[in-house]
């Protein structure tokens, strides 16, 4: 029987037993409720009455009776029988824990588009045990946000254990009548809150950081304390003493940014109020014990089913949650073993919430979670004043000043010009999102960055140009195909440097097929396709004599084809001393030449195709390229060999002397994170409204960005200019800025990242950003950071898309059994079954990290985001 079948069912049993007015509903939490006005009760006790109802209903877990005769209805002038009003919302621990049991529980986090709040952010710092270093956490946090420049208010509300003035050293200066308890029992009388600022302690004079203690101890203080009721706080028409504190702070003279409020252990009355309703950060401290994991789970699910406050877009927010682990102990094997049990337990938790689409409402873990070790000065130290303020309890600050609003960075006065609107510039903003072989050249202009790898790589003397795809190769070969000395030998297909001749992957297997009938290598054949693409490309090429019918001419009388160039092929490998007179014909040519001429190969890991003789092919192409390359490169002159070669290829291909061609290759490895930002801003910066933005608010009288290009702007030009165009951080609590977020996301495995990941990136931002826009102005940048988050699936799905069809579709096995998987990182033994050489491959070209672990673990793998995303698998700690 369903809960409203058995609501229905006890209703009509007691109408039929009793008669008379009966209202039966479900509790909200467990059981039902009854109220029932009849004249059977005339002349009975509460305790009577309640029987004969429960006598009825036998197998009825009934949790509350209201069981009046037709006289007592009257008195208290009940006209309508209802049920006891529904307390599911009230801020209280029985309401919250109950709320907590659902098995799925909707959140609204002010996260979710990653906003900042309205100042003061309040977080609440709460343990149910004690010795778990809350107080410490919140006291260094304090102690490095006020550093950051930001006015912070410690709020002591451990009532029955004060403890923060001592924390902080200010202990004497607290006075009879000045505090917490005395504010909110004079307010439980007055309905107001006394001048909030005489009750306030400043902790230090070098930074804006304050205390409101909890009071000072002593009868007056335990008399004012036991006649604290904040359960009573919440009843209708009640004056609400901790609210009328919380609207208080607002109107101190110092105005507070952020507020933290060190709450009482255990299940304590006053703590239910301050997460459940004051808070909009929780941070729950607790040591991974046994003990732990059942109270610390229910107060989690308690958390996520309240209400707070504070309510953003019509909606009232749930409250964020942050964990500390603390503390741990600092060997390295137990540390990482007690927050591997810590990360499941969170997991666990949190596996019930799901966001406002029913998708799961938290992203990895390691976000929202920060492990502490132990540390002896913390542990021996009286007074956070006196200790060095560790890095661990950075991230604890983050988790808050990340909801704080900053100075809007599209919101300054400037007076040199007014200065374009946002929508001007989102308008007019371009990124080059597709790849290099389908931009218009002028664009290919406009976004072409030079770096110090990529000026190697343009080098005459750089013979080979080595990366993987995506890192700017066919950019740098359609660079140096515009100078009227290069010859293009192999190129891309679609290109105005593709010839009808280029060799494809028909070319190269008639080609294959051959130099096995004359027994010939790809090292002899080569050579003759450099000479042939210079007859074509360059006037007054010495003819071959050796030849013994005309070459460079086309059969049919128009333009010379593929088919020409395999007939001109086959005509001068038909000689027996093809290969000798083919280097000799090189040399006669590299005579003639008055410049030196750049011999370009592009297009050599795909244009052999795909299959797996395609790509067999391909590698004994490319080897005997590089081989021809190392035998004639140095007899030669003017003519000079340029080979962009994918990073796989190249260690993949057996070549003699393969060092020799090392000394002379350049990588575009995109290591540096400056010169990755400067691809964004340098394609940002063909928008001329971005551009005069950027330089009202940047240039400096002996520094004007408009006379310098991208290329050669200082660091902190770049940054800032970044920070204008997709703003300083992560927020919404995340730890990250929008800089270190980007360049963490686009790598690879091996921390290789690609300028064309980066484009889409931002091509992908630029449109949702235009959405957001029409319902949710935001005027701290040009581009939102949740913009940025949500563009990386399609960003995701683009890079795997590459990986698998173009450039390893033999990883499709490996890829289907990732899916499997589900999550990252895991055991080796989970690919058990999987081909050893494709676990290889995907660890070569970035798709598999090992990740290193206790010594008593087994090998772990870690798929990068750059590819977890499109195959759909959680990290380790998501919930």
């Amino acid at each position: 029987m369903t809960q409203p079948e058995a609501v229905s069912h006890v209703e009509r049993v007691l109408r039929a037993a009793l008669g008379g007015q009966v209202k039966v509903a479900a509790d909200p939490f467990v059981g039902m409720r009854v109220a029932i006005i009849s004249e059977v009760f005339v002349g009975m006790t509460p305790r009577a009455r309640r029987e004969r109802v429960q006598n009825l209903v036998p197998e009825t877990d009934i949790v509350r009776f209201d069981l009046l005769t037709p006289d007592e209805a009257s008195f208290v002038e009940k006209d309508e029988l209802t049920v006891a009003p529904n307390p599911a919302e009230l801020p209280l621990w029985p309401e919250a824990l109950a709320n907590g049991r659902a098995n799925e529980i909707t959140v609204r986090f002010p996260s979710e588009d990653y906003s900042t709040l309205p100042a003061p952010v309040i977080s609440t710092f709460y343990s149910l045990r004690g010795g778990v270093g809350r107080s410490t956490a919140l006291a260094h946090a304090a102690r490095i946000m006020a550093g950051q420049g930001l006015t912070v208010l410690c709020i002591d509300m451990d009532l029955e254990a004060p403890g923060l003035a001592s924390l902080f050293e200010v202990e004497d200066r607290v006075v009879e009548g000045m505090g917490v308890v005395p504010l909110l029992a004079a307010a439980e009388v007055s309905g107001e809150i006394a001048n909030l600022d005489e009750h306030v302690l400043r902790v230090t004079e070098d930074a804006a950081l304050f205390l409101l203690p909890a009071g000072s101890p002593g009868a007056e203080y335990a008399r004012l304390l036991s006649h604290l009721d904040p359960s009573a706080w919440y009843a209708e028409d009640e004056i609400n003493p901790l609210r009328l504190l919380v609207e208080a702070i607002s109107h101190l003279a110092e105005r507070p940014d952020v507020v933290l409020i060190d709450s009482r252990t255990g299940i304590s009355p006053l703590a239910a109020p301050l997460l459940f309703d004051v808070s909009d950060v929780n941070v729950i401290a607790f040591y991974p014990h046994p003990q732990a994991k059942a109270g610390t789970g229910a107060l989690t699910r308690a958390l996520l089913a309240a209400k707070s406050r504070r309510s953003l877009g019509g909606y009232r927010c749930t409250p964020e949650v942050r964990f500390v682990v603390s503390p741990v102990p600092a060997t390295p094997e137990v540390r990482e073993l007690y927050a591997d049990r810590a990360q499941d337990w969170i997991r666990d938790w949190l596996s019930v919430a799901r966001n406002a689409t029913g998708g799961p409402a938290f992203n990895a873990l390691e976000e929202i979670v920060q492990v502490i070790g132990y540390q002896e000065p913390l542990a021996a130290s009286d007074s956070v004043m006196r200790v060095h303020v560790a890095d661990d309890f950075t991230v604890v600050a983050d988790w808050i000043t990340g909801f704080v609003e900053p100075i809007n960075a599209l919101a300054k006065e400037s007076g040199e010009a007014a200065e374009p609107s946002k929508a001007e510039v989102l308008t007019s903003l371009q990124f080059a999102g597709e790849t290099a072989e389908n931009q218009e050249l002028e664009e290919l202009h406009g976004t072409f960055l030079s770096t110090a790898d990529v000026d190697r790589a343009l080098a005459l003397e750089t013979v080979v140009v080595i990366g993987r795809k995506g890192t700017g190769k066919t950019a740098v070969f359609r660079r140096l195909a515009e100078a009227t000395t290069a010859v293009v030998v192999t190129s891309p297909p679609g290109l105005n440097t593709h010839r009808s001749w280029t060799p494809d992957a028909d070319v190269y297997a008639a080609l294959e097929a051959e130099l096995k009938d004359r027994g010939l290598e790809w090292r002899q054949a080569w050579p003759v396709l450099v000479g042939l693409a210079l007859y074509q490309s360059v006037p007054g090429i010495p003819i071959p004599g050796w030849a013994d019918k005309p070459i460079g001419v086309s059969a049919a009388g128009g333009e010379y084809l593929k088919t020409d160039l395999l007939n001109d092929m086959n005509t001068l490998l038909s000689h027996p001393q093809a290969p000798l007179l083919t280097g000799e014909w090189l040399q006669a040519i590299d005579r003639n030449l008055e410049a030196d001429h750049m011999l370009l190969f592009d297009a050599l890991d795909t244009g052999f195709g795909n299959s797996e003789n395609d790509r067999r092919r391909r590698n004994d192409g490319v080897a005997g390229l590089l081989t021809a390359v190392g035998a004639l490169g140095p007899q030669l002159k003017r003519l000079k060999f340029k080979v962009l070669l994918r990073e796989d290829i190249w260690r993949e291909v057996k070549v003699p002397n393969k060092s020799h061609l090392s000394a002379r290759s350049a990588r575009l490895s995109w290591s540096n994170k400056i010169d990755y930002l400067r691809i964004a801003i340098k394609q940002a910066w063909r928008s001329e409204p971005f551009r005069k933005l950027v330089t009202t608010r940047l240039n400096r009288p002996d520094f004007r960005l408009e006379h310098t290009p991208v290329e050669y702007w200082p660091e902190d030009f770049v940054r800032n200019a970044w920070v204008i165009l997709a703003s300083e951080r992560v927020s919404g609590g995340r730890t990250a800025y929008t800089d270190n977020w980007v360049w963490s996301r686009l790598a690879d495995a091996n921390g290789d990242h690609a300028p064309r990941a980066l484009a889409q990136l931002m091509t992908a931002a630029v449109q949702l950003e235009k959405g957001f826009e029409e319902g949710n102005r935001y005027s701290r940048s040009i581009i939102r950071p949740r913009a940025l988050v949500e563009s990386l699936d399609e960003v995701s799905d683009s890079a795997l898309d590459a990986l698998q069809r173009d450039e390893f579709p033999e990883l499709d096995p490996l890829l289907s059994k990732l899916r499997q998987i589900g999550s990252t990182p895991f055991a080796a033994e989970q690919l058990a079954g999987a081909s050893p050489d494709l676990i290889k491959l995907a660890r070569d070209v970035g798709l598999l990290e090992e990740v290193p672990g206790p010594r008593d673990k087994a090998e772990r793998y870690r798929v990068p985001e750059m590819y977890r995303k499109a195959l759909t698998m959680t990290r380790k700690g998501q919930a």
